[in-house]
């Protein structure tokens, strides 16, 4: 089981973040979440970055999505050292709650 993205149909509301460190805490602390949104000084330039225990970093951006990045370095975006200080997704056993959350279903699960 993996998490899949559609990177064009995310709308950066960052659902999958909160719902992630809610899961993680039970409370939102965004620090602990294994996704993040990232953005860049683009303007509408924005995608995810996920911290996953088979794949690595996984970067979801508008061209596409890579995974097995260990750090992208240069100006704190998306390969940025706080991704890699987090705990790697578990996939919330089973049943992820970035999935749940996502109100435009960008990120799914494939088995």
């Amino acid at each position: 089981m993996r998490l899949t993205f559609q990177p064009l149909a995310c709308i950066a509301c960052d659902l999958c973040e909160v719902a992630c460190s809610l899961r993680r805490d039970g409370v939102v602390t965004p620090m602990s979440s294994s996704i993040i949104l990232h953005s860049e000084d683009k303007a509408n330039y924005f995608g995810l970055v996920l911290k996953s225990r088979s794949e690595g970093v996984v970067l979801v951006r508008p061209e596409g999505v890579v995974s097995g990045q260990e750090s992208s370095g240069g100006s704190g975006g998306p390969g940025a050292k706080p991704i890699l200080l987090r705990e790697p997704c578990d996939l919330c056993d089973g049943d992820p709650m970035c999935v749940r959350a996502c109100p435009v279903r960008c990120i799914s699960v494939e088995d």
